[in-house]
């Protein structure tokens, strides 16, 4: 059986939840991410995907 430490992201990128969307946008596309974990004073506080970029790209128009 496998376990999630085998496929895991081991050196992760961490976004802050004040982080302008264009930046963010810019590190999920040069660094092939899907996803990035987003902190507050060092805690995480939630996911942003691509699909939520998209989605919010889409809302703008």
């Amino acid at each position: 059986m496998f376990s999630l430490q085998q496929v895991m992201v081991k050196n992760v990128v961490t976004v802050n939840s004040s982080d302008n969307i264009y930046d963010v946008a810019k590190i999920l596309a040069k660094e092939n991410f899907h996803a990035l974990p987003v902190e507050e004073n060092g805690k995480l506080v939630g996911i942003v995907t691509t699909t939520d970029l998209i989605n919010y790209l889409l809302e703008q128009y």
